[in-house]
Order: structure tokens, then C-alpha cells, then sequence
């Protein structure tokens, strides 16, 4: 490659990785609050800017939620297959899916907090 088609190339990657920057960074928002939903009721919520650990009973025993840095998982739950806990960390700006234990029948998931 010719030197100019480097720098073109440096530019491009260097313009890419700002935007994913400043997308991944996107400012803390506090309209929002995580909900913690046991079959068709909202058990509990949470601000999810607060570090906190909880528990929640389940169907099946119920589980454990950490909550830090604006982000929240589940640490332990008491079901067969542990698949809540291995979806990992989700924050305000992973909303795709809610952090679902269907044995324990809880869905955890981020709502906008009414104003």
C-alpha cells in the first residue's frame, strides 16, 4: 500500500473508534430505573446508578442481584440451568433483551421512570 492510502486507512479507523467511544459513553441517565418483575408483578426497583446487592425470591428459591457502576447482573440464583446468571452485566445502554430466570419466573429489565 502506498503511504497516502495508509493515512487514509490510520483516519478511518481512528474516526471509528471515536464513535464508538463517545456511543459507549453515553451520559448516566437518572429517568431511568430497573425493574425486577415475578410473574405479572413488579416486586422491585431499583436505581441502577446506586451500587447495591439484593436478594429476590423466586419460584424456585430466587436470586441475587448486584448492582454497580450503572450496570447489574445476577451473582447466584437457585435454578437448574444458571442461564440469568451467565447473560453477564447489562447497563442502560444494553436494553436489547431483559435478564430473564424463567425457573424462577423473574425478568429483570430497564423502564423509564415516570416524570
Amino acid at each position: 500500500m502506498k503511504k497516502r492510502e495508509w493515512i487514509i486507512l490510520g483516519v478511518i479507523v481512528l474516526a471509528a473508534a471515536a464513535a464508538l467511544f463517545f456511543l459507549h459513553q453515553r451520559p448516566q441517565k437518572s429517568g431511568y430505573t430497573v425493574a425486577v418483575q415475578r410473574g405479572d408483578t413488579i416486586v422491585q426497583e431499583f436505581d441502577p446508578l446506586k451500587d447495591q446487592t439484593f436478594h429476590v425470591d423466586g419460584d424456585v428459591g430466587g436470586l441475587d442481584v448486584e448492582v454497580k457502576e450503572g450496570k447489574w447482573h445476577v451473582i447466584h440464583e437457585k435454578c437448574p440451568n444458571h442461564v440469568c446468571a451467565n447473560m453477564g452485566w447489562m447497563g442502560i445502554s444494553d436494553t436489547i433483551l431483559p435478564i430473564t430466570c424463567i425457573p424462577n419466573n423473574i425478568i429483570i429489565y430497564l423502564k423509564e421512570s415516570p416524570e
